[in-house]
């Protein structure tokens, strides 16, 4: 090409660019190619850029720039791109077509840096229990090399990296587990998704068995297969029983294939009822049979004929007998409406058929006679509404001319003269007959009366000597039809057999506490002594659950009825009310606890007008006690998973046991989260892996177990408190735990930070808790008793009368002891009676706790104090209002004496009952 006003040629091309440029994700790039053409070409000359081989489309992304001379123009072309991506990556070059000549610059290599991304991830399979097998995790920069490790249920499965491509052989597993891996480069790592492993279980049995046709030898049924335990279905079994009242039918099994979900069961007898079950098969092995039920067949045609037909001439009236032993009642398939006579008369000349019918209350029949000189074929049928069965052989007789009988060969002998000797000889077997029928009939009756009501006879008026008395009023049969009416699963009906208590036994009297999934009821159960006993009763709103839900109820109270420890509440049976709708209701009975639960009598304790104090060594007794039924727990490998304050109760005796054992959370809502359809989960006393994976271990129970000693330790403060549900996960994650209470010793506060280490294996188990706690409680020395309390006599404001009054406690199910309010009560005393305590093993300058006393202690002068014997100075008010919490630790800030105790009360039960969606 050659230049403007001169001869030579000039060629063409592109300045040097950049060559490659290297950045991360998500950052801005721009670059640029620049040319020199002469000006004669400016107007035409056009650079696009191309990526890969492709042109870009779009101005937006593109800038030229034109910087013309005399002769020569300088063209700069910038290309930009915003937020970087890995798509991005490629070779860029500028064109530019002047005339018939292209001019390609050098190519700018862009090269972005991130974040490891898959190109294969681990996928879900299911695999055969403690068979090996693998899984794949690919990934790639740049920058490269991506290093591989491999996450088991939230835990490393290797220590050392593994270079992308990575295969995990794992040799086998024995329950589900949720792997995923992560990739690692300069830039960071990557998380894949959590996929899960299914370990193949025993199929659960089929529901919702139904039947659809009935025949009088045939029942059409379908049912709804159940959870396959992740191995798909093989074939299944119908097994069928009859059902007999006076002996047990033998079971028929019929083989099918699992799909369709429909068989037809032939070869049954006709008008009989039957009880149908179907199971299941995968490869692993047979499902439970379904929850049995009840079909009958229809009637059918009898299956045999009449017995013993005979006929025989009656000469007087020209008739011909027929006599005949209806079927028998088994094989009659239904309802005897008659008899089919069919006649056939054989002449030399002809031969005639005839019908009749009787009905079925004869067993004999006269046929007119049609002609003589002729053979007479009778045969007999039986007929009811399921149509006509089979008739009898045929029985031949011969009507001659004259008076003669010929008789064919019969069913049954003509009949002849009789022997006295049978005669008597039969009356006596049928009156024995009869006798032991009676007999059977009535101890039958007998029974059945005994096993429904007990036994109603004295030994005097019986000399059996077994007598048959229902366990509480319940037949074995009832029990199990009470308990199948339910739709549990049989292995939990086989549970729950054991401690099914009557209804009748069970009186309810007022509510304890509501919820929205339930209610917890005060009741009176009556022993079989004839004693009654108090007892609580959880029930269930069955409209908010599903079958599952149910079951799991039940799960849990028959996992209770196998504890057997002092700090582990025990239970006492499981009763069932048929509800408005015929809806069998569950109900849980439990002893009642007079001081209720824990949490209620801390925050008494501490908010009550006359507030009390309780021991340092109490409350360590009170860790003691829950920490030893938690032990008995966990050695039992129960997860209790909503451990708390609120969830142990106390006896009467003061000691401390582990209750609600995950019922709870569907009974109250105030600190819990919905998880799900219903289930709300207590977040701030759920372990931190918890939060983030829902894996729960003993472990967790240990972090939870934490957060009540510090509930222990505050007099029943709320954990946490100013942190809302929904930040609970964030604040943990950033490091932060409870504080130290004021008051608690730094030896206790080490054992209760030990429970919220961010590595479960780090924590200790309950074992080792208890024997910290009990080494510390006998570290301590022993609680004062009453000899050593004094009174003080002090000049107050107002009677003692006020110092009773305060927040309205009667909604918290506990019984307080009057005497630790109030020793002595006058309307007319201006004198009020605080208690002190002497703490005999301090130094002289050693402190008194004080008792009693009200808000307004704080307008009262000193002067108004006795002095106290010995010479030891007593805490002001204003000490003891501090102690007893109004002015301590994180939770509250209000100013000494500015609150009422109704406001204490407000402040302290935190309304943090946002529910948070996972």
């Amino acid at each position: 090409m050659t230049s403007a006003g001169s001869n030579f040629y000039v060629p063409l091309a592109f300045n040097h660019t950049i060559g490659q440029i290297t950045l991360s994700e998500h950052k801005d790039v721009k670059f640029n190619c620049s040319i020199s053409i002469p000006t004669i070409y400016q107007d035409t000359a056009v650079i696009s850029w191309w990526k890969d081989g492709k042109e870009l489309l779009g101005a937006h992304h593109a800038i030229t720039q034109f910087y013309p001379d005399d002769e020569v123009t300088a063209i700069i072309s910038s290309f930009s791109i915003t937020n970087v991506q890995r798509s991005d990556n490629g070779s860029y070059v500028c064109k530019m077509k002047i005339n018939s000549d292209e001019i390609v610059s050098d190519p700018i290599y862009i090269v972005v840096q991130g974040l490891p991304h898959f190109t294969r991830q681990p996928e879900s399979m299911n695999v055969t229990k403690n068979t090996a097998f693998n899984l794949t995790c690919q990934a790639k920069g740049p920058p490269d090399p991506v290093n591989i490790f491999w996450i088991q249920n939230s835990s490393r499965v290797n220590d050392q990296p593994e270079k992308s491509p990575s295969v995990l052989t794992v040799p086998g597993l024995t329950e589900t587990a949720i792997f995923s891996c992560e990739a690692h480069n300069e830039k960071g790592l990557t998380v894949s998704k959590g996929v899960h492993i299914n370990v193949k279980v025993i199929p659960s049995p089929p529901t919702a068995v139904r039947v659809h046709n009935s025949t009088a030898h045939s029942i059409l049924i379908s049912w709804v297969p159940g959870f396959d335990g992740y191995s798909p279905f093989r074939n299944c079994s119908i097994q069928v029983e009859e059902v007999d009242l006076l002996s047990s039918g033998s079971l028929m099994i019929f083989n099918t294939s699992a799909s369709p979900h429909l068989y037809q069961i032939e070869q049954l007898q006709a008008l009989a009822n039957y009880s149908i079950g179907v199971s299941c098969m995968n490869e692993v092995g047979w499902s439970a049979v379904s929850p049995w039920v009840l079909a009958s067949t229809t009637e059918g045609a009898p299956s045999v004929a009449p017995l013993n037909v005979t006929v025989f001439l009656n000469e007087s009236n020209n008739n011909v007998d027929v006599s005949w032993i209806k079927p028998p009642i088994m094989r009659q398939n239904g309802k005897l409406i008659g008899y089919r006579l069919s006649h056939t008369w054989r002449s030399v000349e002809s031969s005639k058929d005839f019908y009749q019918e009787v009905s079925q209350n004869v067993s004999s029949a006269q046929i007119l006679v049609q002609v003589h000189n002729a053979t007479c074929a009778v045969r007999i049928a039986a007929i009811t509404t399921g149509g006509v069965g089979p008739y009898s052989d045929p029985v031949d007789i011969f009507i001659p001319a004259q008076a003669w009988v010929d008789f064919a060969p019969s069913s049954t002998p003509a009949p002849g003269k009789t022997d006295p000797v049978l005669i008597i000889l039969g009356c006596i077997c049928g009156f024995f007959l009869m006798g032991l029928i009676i007999y059977v009939s009535l101890a039958i009756k007998k029974r059945a009366q005994e096993t429904r009501f007990g036994n109603a006879f004295t030994e005097e008026d019986s000399e059996l000597v077994v007598n048959y008395i229902a366990k509480k009023s319940f037949s074995r049969r009832a029990i199990e039809l009470t308990l199948h009416s339910l739709g549990v699963s049989e292995e939990l009906q086989n549970k729950l057999e054991d401690v099914v208590i009557d209804r009748n036994l069970l009186i309810l009297g007022k509510i304890l506490g509501e919820g929205e999934f339930g209610s917890v009821m005060e009741g009176n159960l009556n022993q079989q002594d004839g004693t009654t006993q108090k007892v609580a009763v959880k029930t269930m709103k069955l409209d908010n659950f599903s079958q599952r839900e149910i079951e799991e109820f039940l799960s849990e109270a028959a996992c209770m009825k196998d504890f057997c420890h002092p700090n582990v509440i025990r239970l006492l049976g499981v009763c069932i009310e048929m509800s408005a709708q015929r809806i069998p209701k569950p109900m849980v009975i439990l002893p009642f606890m007079k001081y209720g639960d824990l949490h209620t009598y801390l925050l008494y304790s501490r908010l009550d007008t006359g507030p009390k104090h309780i021991p340092l060594q109490t409350l360590l007794k009170f860790m003691v006690d829950i920490a030893l039924g938690m032990e008995y727990l966990s050695n039992r490998n129960f997860l209790h998973r909503d451990l708390a304050a609120r969830n142990c109760m106390l006896r009467d005796d003061m000691t401390v046991c582990v209750a609600d054992f995950g019922l709870s959370k569907k009974i109250y809502s105030g600190d819990y989260y919905r998880q799900g359809r219903i289930a709300k989960m207590p977040v701030k006393w759920i372990a931190i892996e918890s939060l983030a994976d829902r894996v729960y271990t003993s472990k967790s129970d240990v972090w939870a177990f934490g957060v009540t000693m510090w509930e222990i330790m505050t007099r029943g403060m709320t954990p946490y408190p100013g942190v809302q549900n929904h930040e609970i996960y964030d604040y943990l994650i950033h490091g932060h735990r409870l504080k130290q209470p004021e008051d608690c010793l730094d030896e206790l506060y080490e054992i209760m930070y030990s429970c919220w280490r961010t590595d479960p294996l780090d924590r200790p188990t309950f074992s080792v808790l208890r024997l910290q706690l009990e080494k510390l409680l006998e570290s301590l020395p022993d609680v004062q008793d009453q000899a050593d309390v004094i009174y003080i006599n002090t000049q107050l404001l107002g009677s003692c009368e006020d110092l009773a009054e305060g927040p309205p406690f009667a909604q918290l199910d506990v019984n307080m002891d009057p005497d630790s309010i109030i020793a002595y009560c006058t309307s007319r005393s201006t004198v009020s009676v605080v208690t002190a305590e002497v703490h005999e093993n301090e130094p002289p300058e050693g402190r008194y706790i004080l008792n009693g006393g009200s808000e307004e202690w704080e307008d009262l002068p000193s002067a108004t104090l006795m002095p106290v014997p010995s010479g030891k100075d007593c805490v002001l008010p204003e000490d003891r209002l501090r102690r007893n919490g109004v002015t301590w630790s994180q939770s509250s800030t209000l100013p000494l004496g500015s609150t009422s105790p109704d406001e204490l009360l407000f402040a302290d039960t935190s309304s943090e009952n946002s529910e948070v969606l996972m």
